[in-house]
């Protein structure tokens, strides 16, 4: 019997901070964590990695949340889950990835408070 390959969980960030915590998360729950810098890597990324779960910090420069929902699940056969997170004081980003059709909007706060029991329910 052989073992199923991990999960794969991609994260558009340009935060290292963040990118830390997400990893050690991932490799607590057995998964691979791919980081996407901007949102042009994460679609690159997506199509050939078919994740499972997509991370986006709404918070990474130059993000159209709607536009890179859109583009990736375009290129995606099977929609991975996609959870969304920014600074509980940009209520516009935050009311703008639940129109783009993210699956969980979180504050930052709320994210980090979660990472672990996140990534467990789709790992």
């Amino acid at each position: 019997m052989t073992d199923a390959p991990p999960s794969t969980i991609l994260l558009l960030s340009s935060d290292l901070a963040t990118s830390s915590k997400v990893a050690g998360a991932a490799a607590r729950q057995g998964a691979k964590l791919e980081v996407a810098l901007d949102a042009a890597a994460l679609v690159e990324k997506a199509a050939t990695l078919l994740p499972k779960l997509v991370i986006l910090d709404l918070s990474t420069p130059r993000t159209d949340v709607a536009a890179v929902v859109r583009e990736f699940t375009a290129k995606i056969p099977i929609r991975p889950a996609i959870i969304a997170f920014g600074p509980h004081v940009h209520e516009g980003l935050l009311a703008a990835a639940r129109t783009a059709g993210c699956d969980r909007v979180l504050s930052r706060g709320q994210f980090h408070a979660q990472v672990d029991e996140l990534l467990s329910a789709v790992t």
